[in-house]
């Protein structure tokens, strides 16, 4: 079957509707045109066993700027769970719908009062700069998410653009106020090396190197912030004041006001490979401070991305579990390249320019079956550039990804899923993709002797005892 270019995607959706039934079409119905978005509940998924992610992101962007509770287990692999009642601050990668923790990077926090530069415990959170919430005070909203801090009275507001989180905080009025950058937390992964420094009133760079399920990931970060700082304070790995610049394994960054200073808003780039490219990032995807219209630029993001696929179902119900699923299938795999298409790969080398965009989050053993196959309907314009980036990694590891994360291969599940996801792709008609390339890189990862792969060769199946999953 060679895949039809977008002008006959009405033709497909009708045929499309015999095989799934009357509900389901492409986009091109008048449902298209509506705020899809009034559909989505972010938080569904977030209680459970769900693991899915809240907070603000736009669809597969780098950035998932989003609320952080304590570490307490498998429940909060995306590191928040509708159960828990504390907040640590908020941190600007995560994982959805994962079984692996991970990420969690660049940890910011809003607070008033005397300087804390722990986060504090769940039986002793007094101690610590964290603070209750509650569910009441909390909105979700696709591209959009806010919570009132109610140990200080803070409220903080997020949204997002594919490189740079942004916060709006308002603080009440006549205390101290702080906001730590905590360069040693994260979710369930430890900090190998951590470094921040101030260029100048407003601007602050550095990075986050860490170990968990990615082995060797490299996050590097720009800050700038609305207003001057005036008082800029490091703490290393043993809380204590450090010199102007600081760098080990646990570095803390202090913004220190003496009195309020009302609305503070906050910019955050990220980068997988250099600090000036994450603050090139800030400038060319959010080079002004208008919060609002970036949060509605966030949200027709999402509209749009929402109608790829519309439902003739008027029942509300429906409605929501349908476009709340679709949400989430659109959060991996995530951008993985700076705005100029810088990116670094997994042989660790930086590939400047790179002529497509690259991604990362390739959960295979999970999505091939279903979602990559959804991707070549709904999502045509972005599977080359996916395909390619499998390409690349390929290349770069000597087979193609397994379950790949943030530059890395984690190795997790048996097999070669990767096989059919770029074998569907080419036989779609996909452009770009040379069909000797494809082959060679199929053979490649479907005769390895790894992940069980013997096993298939030999016996023509992986013996469950033989050969566990990871």
């Amino acid at each position: 079957m060679r895949f039809l270019p977008t002008s006959f995607r009405p033709t497909l959706a009708r045929s499309l509707r015999g095989v799934f039934g009357s509900w389901l079409l492409l986009a091109g119905s008048a449902l298209h045109a509506q705020r899809l978005t009034q559909f989505v509940d972010p938080l569904i998924g977030t209680g459970g066993h769900g693991h899915v992610f809240l907070g603000a992101n736009v669809p597969f962007g780098a950035v998932q700027v989003g609320p952080q509770n304590i570490f307490k287990g498998w429940d909060w692999c995306s590191g928040y769970h509708y159960s828990d009642s504390l907040l640590t601050g908020f941190s600007h990668t995560h994982l959805s719908g994962t079984g692996g923790s991970d990420l969690g990077d660049v940890l910011i926090m809003p607070y008033t009062g005397a300087i804390k530069t722990d986060k504090g415990q769940q039986k002793a959170p007094h101690q610590g700069y964290l603070s209750r919430f509650s569910h009441q005070r909390e909105v979700a909203q696709p591209g959009y998410y806010a919570v009132t801090l109610d140990d200080y009275n803070i409220r903080a507001e997020l949204t997002s653009t594919a490189r740079v989180g942004l916060h709006r905080y308002a603080f009440p009025a006549g205390q101290p106020a702080h906001v730590i950058i905590d360069l040693k937390e994260g979710n369930d992964d430890k900090a190998t090396e951590t470094y921040i420094e101030q260029i100048d009133a407003q601007t602050f760079v550095g990075y986050r190197f860490s170990q968990g399920w990615a082995k060797d990931q490299r996050l590097y970060f720009a800050i700038k912030t609305s207003v001057a700082v005036p008082k800029f304070a490091i703490y290393n790995e043993a809380q204590q004041l450090a010199g102007k610049t600081g760098k080990g394994l646990a570095i803390k960054g202090l913004l220190s006001f003496a009195k309020s200073p009302g609305t503070l808003q906050l910019k955050v780039g990220i980068s997988p490979v250099s600090s000036a490219n994450a603050l090139a990032n800030i400038q060319a995807e959010a080079p002004g401070w208008d919060f609002d219209a970036v949060r509605k630029t966030a949200e027709a993001k999402w509209n749009k991305e929402l109608g790829k696929v519309t439902i003739e179902s008027q029942d509300p119900a429906v409605r929501r579990t349908f476009y709340t699923a679709l949400y989430h299938a659109w959060f991996a795999p995530a951008l993985f390249n700076d705005a100029n298409r810088d990116y670094r790969g997994t042989d660790g080398k930086v590939y400047a320019k790179a002529p497509f965009q690259n991604y990362t989050i390739f959960s295979l053993w999970d999505t091939y079956r279903t979602e990559q196959s959804l991707f070549t309907l709904a999502q045509p314009e972005r599977v080359p550039d996916m395909m390619q980036a499998m390409l690349a990694i390929g290349q770069q590891q000597g087979k193609l990804p397994i379950w790949h994360l943030m530059g890395n291969e984690t190795n997790t599940m048996v097999g070669y899923s990767a096989v059919p996801v770029l074998a569907e792709a080419y036989l779609k008609g996909m452009p770009g993709l040379d069909g000797q390339k494809v082959l060679g890189a199929l053979k490649v990862s479907s005769t390895r002797d790894d992940e069980g792969v013997n096993f298939v060769k030999t016996l023509g199946f992986i013996p469950a005892e033989r050969k566990t999953s990871r």
